[in-house]
């Protein structure tokens, strides 16, 4: 029998039925014509559920961390020479930022393949460096945006021969998101938020710093694109490695205000160590809503291990020991 002659009904129905990504990729490498046939729509929710990008720097090749597998899978990076730098980034559409030398970037989607050149960036401070990324749309789109997080903030679109710097009156930008196209950058150390508009540079206070919130070194701030506003979560730490609580806050555009939630609407938070993303909980078997992923670092043994904080309850699990070792991470939603 000609397997590549399945009918296509048929082969999405078992395909879909996969458990995990990893199978419903293997599928797609029988033949063209399956490949072609999966590549029509995406997979299900279920098998895009976020993996996390291990780096290991130099020494070991790195890899992709299945929380619903506990496995570890190899990545492969285009380009012969090996990348100095992963930039932390909004990955929620399956690409990720690389550099080399601080100099030369491009976006690659390590599970298509595809690869979009940025211009060089070229800095007048000698200590200036590259910190995270974010674009505002899918990298192939010619209208996409992508912000460059340094010692300033620049952006470009895909083609364009060099990079400018975005008029802001934040002096530095720990953090910042796309929403409704408008970037929007946090400031340190208070929680104040602002957003601009890069084709217009009409700049606009979003939030002010909560209620009742004083930011030190026991504390981690994560901006994160939420589907309905940005969210605003602090991490409370103990001694600089473990986490001990978490809090949540939404923008309330209207009052222009942060307001603490114990809602995700009906999603999970993912938080790396420069990127975080929102995805959806619904459908998704064993998974439940209002919980935060994150990574805690064992000093003692010198592990670490994938954790996950459930908003309403106030509790922490642990999933998984990932590996030693890491030299950083992020969170990515894979994309075909």
């Amino acid at each position: 029998m000609d397997w590549s002659g399945l009918p296509e009904e048929i082969l999405l129905s078992i395909a879909t039925r996969m458990d995990h990504l990893s199978e419903y990729i293997r599928i797609g490498a029988v033949c063209k014509s399956w490949r072609s046939a999966l590549l029509v729509r995406p997979p299900p929710l279920h098998l895009r559920f976020p993996f996390l990008l291990v780096y290991y720097g130099m020494w070991r090749d790195d890899a992709f961390y299945s929380p619903l597998e506990r496995k570890l899978h190899p990545m492969k990076i285009p380009h012969r020479r090996r990348p100095k730098t992963r930039l932390g980034s909004s990955s929620s559409d399956g690409w990720v930022c690389i550099v080399h030398d601080n100099v030369d970037l491009y976006l690659h989607n390590p599970f298509s393949g595809a690869v979009v050149l940025l211009p060089p960036l070229i800095c007048d401070d000698y200590f200036e460096y590259a910190r995270k990324a974010v674009w505002s749309a899918e990298p192939t789109d010619p209208n996409c945006i992508i912000a460059l997080l340094c010692n300033r903030v620049y952006y470009c679109r895909p083609g364009d021969a060099r990079w400018k710097v975005l008029n802001t009156s934040l002096e530095f930008v720990p953090d910042a998101i796309f929403f409704n196209e408008n970037l929007y950058m946090l400031q340190p150390w208070c929680g104040r938020i602002v957003a601009i508009d890069p084709h217009q540079g009409r700049e606009m206070t979003m939030a002010m710093r909560p209620d009742g919130f004083l930011q030190g070194m026991d504390k981690l701030l994560h901006l994160v694109a939420g589907p309905s506003a940005p969210m605003l979560v602090v991490r409370h730490m103990k001694n600089e490695h473990e986490t001990t609580w978490f809090e949540v806050f939404r923008v309330d555009g209207t009052l222009k205000k942060w307001v603490k939630t114990k809602s995700l609407d009906e999603g999970m938070l993912f938080l790396g160590m420069d990127n975080s993303i929102w995805f959806s909980s619904s459908n998704l078997k064993g998974c439940k809503g209002n919980s935060i992923y994150f990574i805690d670092h064992d000093i003692y043994f010198l592990v670490d291990y994938l954790r996950i904080f459930y908003l309403e309850e106030g509790s922490f699990g642990v999933i998984g020991e990932i590996d030693r070792d890491i030299y950083s991470y992020e969170w990515i939603v894979p994309t075909l």
